[in-house]
């Protein structure tokens, strides 16, 4: 009896063998998540038996084979707590081993499914990382997508990375990067050093925005509710039906008596029974009462509430910003009455203390300009700074977003190759941590200007 079950055992690894071998894995391309029916039948069998075998198909060359050998360890994972500390113990021997990258990137991915976080050593990180910016930037399609990715990378990566990253990002997806900069630029819980550096990126890709996807108004298809209690504290609840995922997805947020937000509650997959009703009416249980049902109201309501917070000097919850959308928040956290100025403002500000301080030279009006997206009108303050401080590289680098934005290829060259040039000589850029950035975007946008037709043959080159 013993020896039959050793033998069906053998047999059954022969055929999983056999079925990555002769190439039956292919079959199921496009549906690798243990589409063919013969695999999930002799996993089910070989339980974690089959983890050796399929630990080696893992490490293989062959992506279609590793990644079936993925799905099929990940579902193994699933069968108990011991199958799943038998399989993350041997998705560690890779990462901790001398694997190949595709394999650890791979063991890392799974990892993190299943719970488990994990940090890899890689052979060529750079490869690394541009591979996993493109993907992210391929599930960019709707504003909670951005708003997940943007608080992904302000929870897990070092703030020097998500520059990196959206570097990276940048000449793969412009489109998706210029979004995915324009959510951290509003995340208040990013140093302000850190959000200058990502509105440099976006300014550079600012005639990319058209071209990005555009998701419907969610408030159309978004249920609403504002209950208050006794005490004078609100929760404003908000939910989005998913059609195709079959689901509800739901926010709350908690408003104290003060005016300002507590607390927010974001749940991306609330169930099929996850609406607004089902929350108010345990809250009402606790001695809430609905106040109003208006989209609008609950709008407003949140916005205020947000800008308070702001005000306050408080942080606003993480889950604030993966939230919001649901009521078509955008910006509001930082704009409106008591809110925080906005870039525009700001520069506005600077240069009428910089005109009064006599240096009208300096005054960054045509960076305002830039900020309220009106490039035209910042040509000729630019052309006016430009011939009273002809070397100061800044007044190249502005005139260069403009140029760009009014899609004057020709102009924006010339003026980049002015910003490189102007800024080799010692200035007080020197210690600027956005000239870095600065630099890298105008040798990378020059390069991508002389290989295209919008610089005529001979007249490639960056004349000083």
């Amino acid at each position: 009896m013993v020896w039959s079950v050793y033998e069906a055992a053998f047999r059954d690894l022969r055929k999983l063998a056999d079925w990555f071998s002769t190439g039956s894995h292919r079959s199921a391309a496009g549906d690798l998540h243990l589409g063919a029916g013969r695999l999930v039948q002799l996993v089910r069998r070989l339980g974690a038996t089959a983890i050796p075998l399929l630990m080696r198909e893992l490490r293989g060359p062959d992506p279609q084979r590793r990644d079936a050998a993925r799905d099929a360890l990940g579902a193994i994972a699933r069968h108990g707590d011991a199958a799943r500390m038998r399989v993350t113990a041997a998705l560690r021997t890779v990462i901790d081993g001398d694997a190949a990258d595709d394999a650890k990137v791979v063991a890392v991915g799974l990892l993190s499914d299943l719970g488990e976080r994990a940090d890899a050593r890689f052979a060529d990180p750079t490869a690394i990382r541009t591979r996993a910016a493109i993907a992210l930037a391929g599930h960019l399609e709707t504003a909670a997508d951005v708003a997940g990715a943007a608080d992904l990378m302000v929870r897990q990566l070092e703030p020097e990375d998500i520059v990196q990253m959206l570097e990276v990002m940048a000449d793969a997806a412009p489109a998706a990067v210029h979004r995915l900069a324009g959510e951290l630029v509003l995340r208040l819980d990013i140093a302000g050093d850190v959000r200058d550096r990502v509105a440099v990126i976006a300014a550079m890709l600012g005639d990319d925005r058209d071209r990005a996807p555009r998701s419907a108004d969610p408030r159309r298809r978004t249920q609403a509710a504002v209950l208050v209690d006794g005490a004078g504290r609100r929760v404003v609840i908000a939910s989005c039906w998913l059609t195709a995922a079959r689901r509800w997805r739901r926010w709350a947020v908690l408003i104290g008596a003060a005016g300002r937000i507590e607390d927010c509650l974001h749940d991306d997959n609330a169930g099929p029974h996850g609406d607004a009703s089902a929350l108010s009416a345990a809250l009402c249980g606790d001695g809430y009462r609905v106040a109003s049902t208006e989209l609008d109201r609950a709008h407003d309501i949140v916005a205020a509430a947000a800008r308070a917070t702001v005000e306050a000097a408080r942080a606003l919850p993480s889950s604030y910003y993966l939230g919001r959308d649901l009521l078509d928040l955008g910006d509001a956290h930082v704009r409106g009455p008591g809110a925080r100025r906005d870039p525009a403002a700001a520069a506005l500000a600077r240069a009428v203390e910089l005109v009064a301080a006599g240096e009208p030279a300096r005054a960054p009006l045509a960076a305002a300009l830039l900020a309220q997206d009106r490039p035209a009108a910042a040509i000729p303050a630019l052309d006016r700074a430009l011939a009273a401080e002809p070397d100061w590289p800044l007044h190249h680098w502005n005139l260069a977003v403009a140029l760009r934005r009014l899609g004057d290829h020709r102009g924006c060259h010339h003026a980049l190759c002015r910003f490189v040039a102007t800024s080799a000589a010692p200035s007080g850029l020197s210690g600027d941590p956005d000239q870095a950035a600065r630099l890298r975007w105008a040798e990378r946008a020059i390069a991508e200007l002389e290989r295209g037709a919008w610089i005529e043959r001979g007249s490639g080159s960056c004349a000083t």
